[in-house]
């Protein structure tokens, strides 16, 4: 199982086990808020295994510098969700932020994402932005989403 895969896993785990012990105590029945510890712990592996990962991805021509973008990507990543380190998931030459967003509905399925300065002059980056997300037999669209939200932001500094 990759990386990503596990990543992915361990997030909808952190879900799931908010959701049934968040039903728990609105039913007030400990019983469900004990079973949300324990969907936590084996919901995710299931999740890595059965679920297939769906990706999207996105390229945008931006007119700013290297810093700028890297910079506005880790503000946006930091603001909408949180930060992960892009060493443990993937290997590019190029500088990458990753991240991890909440997408579809209720914002409730994690997405990682990847932004990737693949070219750089002075007044123009060349930016690739990458989705992955477990996506069940009802598809959300989670990494289509979450990308073209991330990409969305980013070309205002176009």
């Amino acid at each position: 199982m990759s990386a990503e895969d596990e990543l992915l896993a361990r997030e909808l785990g952190k879900v799931g086990a908010q959701g049934v012990q968040i039903a728990g105590k609105i039913l007030q029945n400990p019983a469900l808020s004990a079973a949300g510890s324990l969907a936590g712990f084996f919901g995710p592996d299931l999740a890595a295994r059965y679920l297939p990962t769906e990706r999207f991805q996105m390229e945008l021509t931006l007119r700013a510098d290297l810093r700028t973008v890297l910079t506005k990507s880790c503000s946006l990543l930091a603001d909408k969700g949180r930060i992960v380190d892009s060493d443990q998931l993937r290997t590019s030459p190029y500088p990458t932020v990753s991240g991890v967003l909440g997408s579809g509905f209720l914002n409730m399925n994690p997405v990682v994402v990847y932004v990737e300065v693949v070219q750089s002059d002075e007044n123009a980056c060349k930016v690739i932005v990458t989705g992955a997300a477990k996506e069940g037999l009802i598809k959300q669209s989670s990494a289509k989403k979450a990308v073209c939200r991330l990409a969305e932001e980013l070309k205002t500094l176009a």
